[in-house]
């Protein structure tokens, strides 16, 4: 018995008038309603496509995907975050260990300017795999405050007002163990994290720790490039505070939700990096 053949091939499609949805766009400005049903599939080797009548839909309307509004929301929330006045912050520390402390912190507005920008004396010797990251030293700390000195200036900072940081838990666990390893008690701190921002914008679906899936964490100078914010001195805190800003400001911009184009440079860049 002969099995009954499920699929149009293309020609038979065209002869009926059939047309997938981006054909009905291309040549009608049509698409098909909440209600259309196909007319039919056709087969194309490795799978297959919907057809529609064209008499059974209706004038073309454009309308956003969804990863065009998930980005929309991640720009609205960037607006929000900048129009609020946020601050951004960026610590380098002794380690990333519960034991760890800052040894640098810089805090900026949203227009950019420097609130604190400071070495921090710690109460512990800055390792060597740290100082190759950051790539401040033992001697270049010696002479600069300590954390109780630096305390009451930041908390004054950040009282009342959001705190924008990429990778905010981490600056906000290490900035809570510093407080702690001196004695003190660390402020009430609003904090929003660009990282989470950015990973959402980008949407690169992964599986996570304890296999829970999440948007890809991209590293900040990674997100930097891509944003065309890219600073010399990564991994200090100043330019690390810079480069969030300048994400920040990317994602305000892209109020539409999409991607500008990339240009040559930037291909040439992610190239290279890659």
């Amino acid at each position: 018995m002969v099995k009954a053949r499920i699929h149009l091939t293309p020609a038979e499609a065209e002869a009926k008038g059939w047309l997938c949805c981006r054909d009905l766009k291309a040549r009608h400005r049509l698409m098909p309603g909440y209600s259309t049903r196909p007319a039919g599939s056709v087969w194309q080797g490795r799978g297959a496509y919907d057809v529609y009548d064209p008499a059974d839909c209706v004038p073309w309307k454009w309308e956003p995907s969804a990863t065009q509004l998930r980005r929309k929301a991640v720009s609205a929330r960037a607006q929000e975050l900048i129009g609020g006045d946020c601050l951004l912050l960026d610590t380098e520390t002794t380690g990333v260990g519960v034991d760890d402390e800052v040894c640098e912190i810089t805090i900026l507005d949203a227009s950019g300017t420097p609130l604190l920008n400071t070495l921090v004396r710690p109460n512990q010797q800055i390792p060597a795999e740290a100082t190759g990251i950051h790539r401040i030293t033992n001697d270049m700390v010696a002479t600069a405050p300590a954390w109780p000195e630096v305390a009451e200036q930041y908390a004054a900072i950040v009282s009342g007002r959001t705190v924008v940081a990429y990778n905010a838990s981490f600056d906000e666990r290490l900035l809570l163990q510093t407080h702690q390893r001196h004695g003190l008690t660390a402020p009430a701190m609003t904090t929003s994290c660009a990282m989470l921002l950015y990973a959402s914008w980008h949407g690169e679906w992964v599986e996570g720790r304890h296999g829970i899936w999440q948007w890809r964490w991209i590293k900040l100078i990674e997100a930097a490039r891509e944003c065309g914010v890219l600073e010399d001195g990564a991994h200090r805190a100043l330019a690390d505070a810079r480069m969030t800003l300048g994400v920040l400001r990317y994602l305000q911009r892209r109020t539409d939700g999409r991607r500008p184009p990339r240009t040559m440079a930037s291909q040439a860049q992610s190239s290279e990096s890659g």
